[in-house]
């Protein structure tokens, strides 16, 4: 399966553990017990899961809520609690001597955003019987410095598509770009997404935790989540009068990258208002490939935000801001000024310029400034239930700058964007979550969203023209806790959606207006079921639609990013998918195991084909020859399963490995599709120490990624065949140590240590250049806090 194994000899110099189980074996009489009740209801509750993940020591809850484990060593242990329906709760306990606890479960509600601390934030009902995955702690550390897409591809079931090394979006079960729904802060992220070269306009340091939601979830986020949804969580405001933060500090070897992003936080008064400010920058230059500069890959970031919530037991409101600003250089190599040059640029395993290293970006670039403003507010009273509402104004402002100077429509130099857009976004939302009527929970809610999108480049026809689009839903969600093993999920929605365009004749230059309208039901059902203490199964099925983008129905022009020529097609249809997933887990002290399978069939999917082979295979413009691709549709079934084991081999030794299979057909022509991602395996193997000395948290870690080459593509489909498939490694290691009462963290991680050159078939510049070589990255977290007054309690409310 595999084109390398591993024959690693780990050589280790520091460890740590942040508290070591000092066991004796002649005094291990010691006794956990206590009571497990409902937060909602202040009963007991049979059959709650509770298990030591050190022991490999779990029983269930009696009759009366009750639990007892005896034969406890003194220590520090990892306590899990768990039963279908409820909040699981996952903790540290410290035992000396016998000790009786008290433990509140709270019901699965609102599960999908960070919980750690009493808080009342606006949070999401989530569609609980899809597969998801989260990325947080340390391992959301190791990918700090990183865009969005980079930092999310780590996880099996996700894949990247690009333009170059500098502009990439994430890619759920082969599906991405408007079929993918980002959740930035609880809040639908709008911005020019309709490219597949326009990356989401989210700083990643804003989170505590980034969660994929794999499958079709249009039920609650509406049809522009047919793909899936990915959540940037960031965790809630704090509760305790205390000033604490940290500082990260990333440099990178290959583009030699610099950033620096802090955060700010703490809360005043009687703690009922809290605040956070937190802002990032980071620059880098010229990406090396193995063998040549990439030339013009340079970026730039500022970002920064800010929250002021106020919140107290029954009610709550909630301000937030933030700013995202990105200069994004072009390669230059992907000119060509005839038909010959095209295809030698397509022949050349070497870019015909070899640039010098430089954080100048020149032209032939990106400016995208994002704006957000949000205001939630909550009422909860036992009497009816907690209601919520969430307002939220978006202004996302791109600039595209071709790589020649243009010529003003009075044929003067005008050193400006070709292609200026504006898009201007109103969200609202009102969610009911009703209080339990026996064992049924759920939620009611309606959303609504305008847009306006408004062109001022110079051209007298813009890549996609300006347009009004006005969208809402009304939806429902409920949850049947059947039995402590089962658990029913449901769920119903309906939406409707006006879209107006404001076109060009390009023979009379006047203007008109198309319009079109859309509306449709969709549908969820999904089970949880409880085989055992350690294994679960679930499983979801449901329909879901999308309606083709203006930029799908009318783009006509050059995509500049991309260096190709796409051409929309008015007479789209609508996409309607019919998705059906199930997931096992399984986990234990020594053995987690998350294994998914999917099958998800999309009628008129739609998609971008190049016309390689045609008699329109390339445009000439004024700039220049581009390969052509067209938007079409087919009837598409996707397939494929995902793979993600952790292996605790010993105390200190832990093998993950992860697969991610995806396979599409073209059923209405018989045939394969394009850009479908190839086969990808993983593997790391990792040694830690919890503890050594002073230091904690040591660990140092090699692995491997396998990408195969798609071979799954309609022949000569393409203007370039994709590439071989390649093996690259990487390794890490790291430590935390102390700092005042916090832990600083360093770790140094290297990507394609090998320096392989290699090209990605979803990576639009694969038909001029390689992916970038290997990368050395130090990173450091430093956490602070000024002072501190005893802490509210914790509980997972």
């Amino acid at each position: 399966m595999f084109k390398s194994t591993f024959a690693i000899a780990l050589l280790v110099s520091c460890a740590i553990s942040a508290n070591s189980l000092a066991q004796s074996t002649n005094s291990c009489n010691l006794t956990l017990s206590g009571v497990v009740t409902g937060a909602d209801s202040n009963k007991p509750l049979f059959y709650v899961a509770v298990d030591l993940l050190q022991l490999s020591k779990g029983i269930y809850t009696d009759k009366n809520g009750g639990f007892a484990i005896n034969g406890i060593c003194p220590g520090h242990y990892h306590l899990q609690l768990f039963q279908i329906g409820y909040v699981k709760v996952d903790t540290l306990i410290d035992i000396e001597s016998n000790r009786k606890i008290k433990i509140y479960l709270k019901l699965d509600n609102v599960n999908l955003t960070q919980v750690n601390i009493t808080s009342n934030k606006v949070e999401k009902e989530k569609v609980q019987t899809l597969d998801q995955t989260t990325l947080s702690g340390e391992q959301l550390q190791q990918t700090r410095g990183e865009v969005l897409g980079d930092a999310l591809k780590s996880i099996a079931g996700v894949d990247v598509i690009s333009t170059g090394p500098t502009i990439i979006k994430p890619v759920i079960h082969g599906l991405y770009s408007n079929r993918i729904l980002i959740l930035n802060n609880g809040v639908p992220q709008e911005g020019q997404q309709w490219g597949t070269e326009h990356a989401p306009e989210i700083d990643p340091f804003v989170a505590t935790k980034l969660t994929v939601v794999k499958g079709a979830s249009s039920i609650r986020y509406g049809s522009d989540a047919i793909g899936g949804v990915v959540l940037v969580d960031p965790a809630d405001l704090p509760t305790n009068k205390s000033m604490s933060g940290e500082i990260n500090l990333i440099g990178m070897d290959n583009s030699r990258m610099y950033c620096g992003s802090g955060i700010l936080q703490g809360a005043i008064g009687d703690s009922s208002l809290s605040y956070r400010i937190q802002g990032t920058y980071r620059r880098s230059g010229t990406l090396q490939a193995p063998d040549y500069n990439l030339d013009n890959t340079g970026t730039l970031e500022q970002n920064y935000s800010a929250a002021l919530g106020y919140n107290k037991e029954h009610y709550g409101a909630t301000v937030y801001y933030s700013h995202f600003y990105t200069e994004i250089g072009i390669n230059r190599n992907t000119v060509a000024g005839n038909y010959n040059q095209l295809l030698e640029l397509f022949a050349l395993n070497h870019p015909i310029v070899d640039s010098a290293f430089t954080y100048k970006i020149q032209r032939g670039f990106q400016t995208v400034s994002h704006d957000m403003v949000k205001i939630s507010a909550f009422l909860k009273y036992a009497s009816f239930g907690k209601l919520e509402a969430t307002l939220a104004r978006q202004d996302d402002s791109r600039q595209e700058y071709s790589f020649e100077v243009p010529y003003s429509p009075l044929g003067q130099l005008n050193n400006a964007a070709e292609n200026d857009f504006e898009l201007i976004t109103h969200t609202a939302e009102l969610v009911w979550e009703h209080n339990p009527i026996g064992h049924i929970t759920g939620s009611i809610g309606a959303d609504f969203m305008t847009q306006e999108n408004i062109y001022t480049g110079l051209s007298y026809a813009p890549v996609i023209p300006n347009y009004l689009n006005y969208s809402g839903g009304l939806f429902i969600i409920e949850k049947w806790s059947i039995s402590n093993k089962l658990l029913l999920e449901g769920g119903l929605r309906y939406d409707d959606k006006w879209q107006q365009e404001y076109m060009l004749d390009a023979t009379t230059l006047g203007t008109y207006r198309n319009t079109q309208t859309y509306n449709s039901t969709t549908a969820t059902l999904g089970v949880t079921y409880r085989i055992s203490q350690k294994l679960s199964l679930d499983a979801n099925a449901g329909n879901g639609w999308r309606s083709p983008s203006v930029y799908e129905l009318y783009a006509y022009g050059i995509h500049g990013a991309t260096a190709t020529f796409e051409v929309g097609d008015s007479t789209l249809k609508v996409e309607k998918s019919y998705d059906f997933n199930t997931s096992l887990h399984y986990e234990s002290e020594k053995l987690f195991a998350d294994i998914g399978v999917y099958v998800n069939y999309i009628n008129n999917y739609i998609y971008l084909q190049p016309q390689a082979g045609k008699s329109d295979a390339t445009v000439q413009t004024i700039e220049g020859f581009f390969p052509r691709f067209n938007f079409t549709q087919t009837d598409a079934l996707f397939k494929g399963a995902d793979f993600d084991v952790k292996w605790r081999i010993t105390k200190h030794l832990q093998y993950e490995p992860k697969i991610t299979l995806v396979f599409a057909n073209d059923l209405t022509n018989h045939d394969y599709l394009v850009l479908i991602p190839p086969e990808r395996f993983q593997n790391s193997i990792e040694y830690r120490w919890q503890k050594l000395g002073r230091l904690t948290n040591v660990f140092i870690s090699l692995g491997n990624i396998y990408v195969a080459k798609q071979t799954r593509v309609p022949l000569n489909s393409d203007f370039v065949p994709p590439p071989n498939g390649y093996d690259l490694f990487f390794a890490a290691i790291g430590l935390s140590l102390p700092l005042g009462n916090q832990e600083m963290s360093i770790s140094i991680q290297g990507n394609n240590i090998t320096n392989t050159a290699y090209r990605e078939y979803l990576d639009f510049f694969r038909y001029y250049a390689d992916e970038p070589g290997r990368n050395i990255q130090l990173k450091i977290r430093i956490p602070f806090q000024v002072f501190s007054s005893k802490s509210k309690q914790i509980t997972n409310n």
